[in-house]
């Protein structure tokens, strides 16, 4: 798929692609590139939120067609750097969220204590910024979606979280099935990825073998 923004006055808008991915379910996969690379292009192209230019994403072996988006863009939570957090939790198909789901994740979160429900509302508002990022987390979990899309999702988050959302959370989502696709920078954690993929100027590469080394050692240096 290919995809561009419009041109400006002055010059040409900015290009991804073309990009081929084939992506397996269950997979965990890390994405890594520097700012304006064409990150969260991906990700929105990915998740159905823009339209590919030309070329096409298949699902199974079969295209999806003008009229499939609402349907392909169904298969997906995700949390964004920009989210806007709700204050009703939702389970599958907009019904009520599953109360089990809800309290195992309050725990694995560490949200129990910072958290009130009013049928499924949430009434607490006093959080930080990394705590918003959890609930936000929480919400897209309820949905019970086959793919989560998180983006920097770990960089509000203390040191002891970050280990904690890596070690285990990531591993409780692969054991639920669920796919996950995250933007991360967090080289000592790569190794929690199954593919460890690239973007830089709008090109898309997976990253193995030594160059996975390298970035896994200091993927600062790696996207300059």
């Amino acid at each position: 798929v290919t995809y561009r923004y419009p041109a400006q006055a002055t010059r040409d808008g900015f290009a991804v692609g073309p990009i081929d991915l084939c992506i397996t379910r269950g997979e965990q996969i890390f994405l890594i590139g520097g700012n304006g690379s064409g990150k969260s292009t991906l990700a929105r192209l990915l998740t159905g939120l823009y339209q590919p230019e030309s070329g096409e994403i298949l699902v199974d072996g079969q295209p999806v067609e003008a009229g499939d988006w609402e349907r392909y863009r169904q298969r997906f939570a995700s949390v964004f750097t920009d989210f806007h957090l709700f204050d009703q939790l939702i389970g599958p198909d907009g019904g009520e969220a599953d109360p089990e789901l809800i309290d195992t994740w309050l725990d694995r979160l560490a949200m129990r204590h910072k958290l009130d429900f009013v049928d499924q509302q949430v009434a607490s508002t006093q959080l930080s910024q990394g705590q918003r990022k959890r609930l936000a987390l929480l919400m897209a979990i309820c949905e019970q979606r086959d793919f989560l899309l998180l983006d920097e999702w770990a960089a509000d988050q203390d040191p002891g979280f970050r280990r904690v959302f890596y070690q285990e959370l990531l591993p409780r989502l692969r054991e639920a099935g669920t796919t996950v696709f995250a933007i991360s920078h967090d080289d000592s954690y790569f190794v929690q990825a199954d593919r460890l993929l690239e973007m830089r100027d709008g090109q898309l590469s997976e990253l193995t073998g030594e160059q996975r080394e390298l970035a896994s050692r200091d993927a600062v240096s790696r996207i300059g």
